[in-house]
């Protein structure tokens, strides 16, 4: 991947920060959040395939949030080295 150019990370940090205020996006994590802890308590003891499959959605939910939280971190480091 090619190195991003301030501007570029500057517009990304401010469109991860849109998304991370949008209380509709923030509604559908917290749907996907509630989904997988239901599966999650549902899922049986010996259920390892059904069980990594709820891993699998959480460790995704995680890294699109933790990737957003990135970007806007980004954006401010971006910005203070800028001046």
């Amino acid at each position: 991947m090619a190195k991003k150019t301030k501007q570029q990370i500057l517009s990304d940090a401010r469109e991860a920060k849109r998304l991370l205020d949008d209380p509709d996006l923030q509604r559908f994590f917290d749907e996907m959040q509630q989904q997988i802890f239901d599966d999650f308590r549902a899922a049986g003891l010996g259920d390892t395939g059904g069980l990594a499959g709820v891993q699998a959605r959480q460790h995704g939910l995680d890294a699109v949030r933790r990737r957003l939280v990135s970007y806007v971190e980004d954006g401010i480091v971006a910005e203070k080295t800028a001046r």
